[in-house]
Formats: structure tokens, sequence, C-alpha cells
């Protein structure tokens, strides 16, 4: 009898203890814990900027969704994933991941997670600098978002749409939409990157008051925000110090910035905070503090300009296949056409049979026009010349020096044969060798189109140019 008890003691030991091990093998989740980790827990993880936490989390949640078919669950995985990874500028990996999503979403009908799905393809779109694309993917997301049944969820949604659609219009400087986007998204719930961003904006228009009003809106609204708000916000203070001329302040700020955003892994803001550090250690003349950070700026820039080239081709090739898709739906339309005429008799086909022809015709007419615009795009999209145009626009002060680089021979000639000139001809000059029309050297230099008529006329007499030389043409002459 006893040693029957204690074979039962042992048996039962090892049965719970093997069944237990089981289970914490196989790591049981339910339907509702997925759903929960999924949004309280990945809203946790954004917050901290744990965005690495964030994909080992989601790698597990949609393996166990898998194994509960619970498609839902592996979709949401995919999107948080996507969404991180944009954070990350690693934009090649997020387009896999919203590409498994898609096919998914194709035979599963959710309005939330389409909604998302279109969202975080406007966000990638929008890094990658297709504002066009962007905006398209986000206005798909707001004909998905008035079917989602959770207000504060849809709100949520309207909320981050209208965010990025101001980001893209920006960039586009078309300022009334920007303007349009920054009233409704105020009428929603603003957070602190907003007024940030709002506060820069005054900032540039010389309204430093009411920068700092935002500012410290951003501030007080900001005691539990994300770590990529509060280092925005911070950045933004810097500026606001710049401006005041309070440059040790401004450089705390973005030290604090700076630290943040390199603990969370957000490499673009770190490039903007390098950039910013060595132009406030240029202006107290700290040439060591400006070497440094200027060193580590174009390290990181370079870098990162590299990685977009390459992942560049992601989207391009997903608009294609897009493309693609309607094209074969197109034919697909066009051969059921032609079999019902070629039903209706012989004389029919051969009107189908011109028709054909005539067809193909026009779609090599099309190809060909499709050749030449590609090769003028590959020209137009010069990697060395864009960089050039692009800090001609910035009005970085690095314009110059990249300009001479590209255009030795231009350069040596105009300073060689014309030393009287000063950096703003030289400047002016360069901007006319780059093809900028009169409106646009106006609207970059901050002057009226008077303006630059009048500085064209000054520097043909400075130069001794003959009024009936074209300037332009002359200009080209330069090289030779």
């Amino acid at each position: 009898m006893v040693l029957d008890y204690n074979f039962k003691k042992v048996f039962c030991f090892f049965f719970f203890t093997g069944f237990s091990f089981y289970f914490a093998q196989v790591g049981m989740y339910s339907t509702p814990e997925i759903d929960s980790l999924q949004k309280k827990e990945f809203s946790r993880l954004q917050d901290i900027g744990d965005f690495k936490g964030i994909v080992i989390q989601e790698q597990e949640l949609i393996r166990k969704s898998g194994e509960l078919h619970y498609t839902k669950g592996e979709i949401t995985g995919y999107l948080n994933i996507a969404s991180s990874l944009v954070v990350l500028n690693r934009n090649k990996e997020s387009m896999y991941f919203l590409e498994m999503a898609e096919r998914k979403l194709n035979s599963y009908n959710d309005a939330n997670l389409r909604t998302r799905l279109n969202i975080v393809y406007g966000k990638n779109y929008s890094a990658l600098g297709l504002k066009r694309q962007s905006n398209e993917r986000l206005n798909r997301a707001i004909r998905f978002v008035g079917k989602i049944s959770d207000p504060e969820e849809r709100k949520k949604r309207l909320y981050l749409i209208y965010t990025w659609k101001r980001t893209n219009f920006v960039k586009m400087q078309m300022m009334d939409s920007v303007l349009r986007m920054e009233r409704k998204s105020l009428q929603l719930s603003p957070n602190p990157e907003l007024y940030a961003e709002i506060a820069e904006r005054n900032l540039y228009d010389k309204k430093p008051d009411s920068a700092e009003y935002y500012l410290g809106k951003a501030l007080s609204s900001c005691q539990k925000c994300p770590v990529r708000q509060k280092a925005s916000v911070l950045m933004s203070f810097g500026k606001l110090y710049i401006e005041k001329k309070e440059y040790e302040k401004a450089l705390q700020y973005f030290f604090e910035s700076l630290a943040i955003s390199r603990k969370a892994g957000f490499k673009k803001m770190d490039r903007d905070a390098y950039k910013l550090i060595f132009e406030t250690y240029k202006l107290i003349d700290n040439a060591q503090g400006e070497n440094e950070y200027l060193r580590k700026y174009t390290i990181l820039n370079d870098s990162l300009n590299k990685v977009e080239k390459e992942i560049l081709s992601i989207p391009v090739e997903k608009l294609l296949n897009e493309q693609a898709e309607n094209e074969k739906k197109s034919k697909n339309n066009l051969y059921y056409m032609i079999i019902g005429i070629i039903l209706g008799g012989v004389a029919i086909v051969i009107i189908i049979f011109n028709i054909y022809k005539r067809s193909q015709k026009e779609k090599d007419i099309l190809i060909d026009q499709k050749e030449k615009e590609t090769d003028t795009l590959k020209k137009k999209l010069d990697t060395v010349y864009e960089e050039v145009v692009q800090l001609a626009v910035n009005g970085d002060p690095l314009f110059i020096t990249k300009f001479k680089e590209t255009y030795p021979e231009f350069y040596n000639n105009l300073i060689h044969k014309y030393p009287q000139l000063t950096a703003n001809d030289i400047r002016f000059c360069a901007m006319m060798k780059l093809n900028f029309s009169n409106k646009e050297i106006a609207q970059y230099g901050n002057m009226s189109i008077r303006t630059v008529e009048s500085k064209k006329y000054r520097l043909r007499k400075k130069m001794k140019i003959e009024s009936d030389i074209d300037f332009s043409s002359w200009m080209s002459s330069l090289e030779h």
C-alpha cells in the first residue's frame, strides 16, 4: 500500500511537471491576450522608444496567431512591425511587412486594419520623398477611417492621417493646405510634436513670442508623451534659443534631444541634431566643436543618403506592380470582349484584327514615349546635381563647397577672371549655372524678382558683359 501510494505521488509529480513544461514551451495565448499585447504593450514599448522590443514581441505574436488561425493577430503584427521600422528609417523591411499584411487583408475585411495599412504606406512614401504617392495612400485611408466603429480609434487614425498629409504639404510648400491640416488636427487631439512644428514655423516667420507660446503648450502636454515627441520638442526649444542668441542654452537642449534620439535609434533626428550643434558652435566661434559635429553630421548624412538610394526602388517597384495589376485586369476585359466579337462572325474578327494592329502600334508609340521620358528622368535625377540643387534650395552653408567640387572648372574660371566678385555674387552665379529661374532665385534667396533682375544687371556691369549676349549662354562658356 505504501509502495502504491508513493508510486502515485511520483506519477502525479512527473505528470504535472511535464504538463506544465509542455504548456510553458507552447506558450499558449488566447486571442484576447494577443489583442491586449498588440495594443497596450505595443503602445508602451512605442512610447519608450523600444522598437527592437516591438519587433521581437510581434514576431512571436504572429507565430502564435498563425497557430490559432487568428488572421487579425497576424495582420496587426505585420502592421506593428512595419510601423516601427518606418521610425527606424528601415523602409525596405517595412515595405516587406506591409506586403505581407496586404496579402492577408485581401481575404479579411477590417476597416481599422485597412486604414492602418494605408497610413503606414503613406509614412514610407513620405520618408522617401514620394509625396504625391504618400498623399494618395493617405486619401485611401480616409475612405476607410469612417467605417471604424470605435470613435476613439477613428479619431486617433484621422489625426495621424492629417499629421502626415500636413508633413507632405510642408515639403511641397503648399501653405494653405498645411494650415488646413493644422486646423483639422487641432480640432481633434493635438500632440506636442504638432505644437513644436507650429512653433518652428513661427520662428521661421520671425515671430519668437508666438513660437515660445506654442512650445510652452508642447512642453505642458509632453509629461507622458513618446520619446520621439519629447526629442522633437527639445530640439525646437534649442532653435528658439538660437533665435534669442542664447547659444549655450540652445546647445543644452540640442544635446538633451540627441541623447534621447541616439538611445532610441532615431537616425534622422541624430543627423538633424548634429547639424544644429555644429552650426551653433560656429556661431560662438568654437572651431573644435564645430569640426567634430560637422564630421559626425557628414558621416551620418552620407550613410542615410546611401540607404535611401538603395531602397528607393522598393516603393517604385510596388507602384509598378500595382500598375501591372491594373493593366492585367484591363487586358482580361479586352480578351473577353474579343471572344464575344469573334463569336459574332468572320467580318467582326477582321475588324477586331485591324483594331488590334492599330492598338499594338499605339502601344509601341507609348512604349517609345515612356522610354524617352525615362531617359530624360534619369538625366534629371543625376545624384550629384540633385544634391547641389537641394543644398541651394535649403540655403545650406555647404552649398558653395559642394558646387565647387561638382563644377571645379566653372568655379575656378569664374574667380580667376573676376576676382572682384563677392561671395553673394558667386552664389548668384552658381544658381544661374544650375538653371534656376529668376522666380526660383528670388524664392530661395528671400528676395523679390525685381531685386534678382537688378542683381543680374549689376553683375553684367561688374563683369563687363555686353547687353546683346545671353547671360545663361555666357555662363555655360565659362566651363571651356
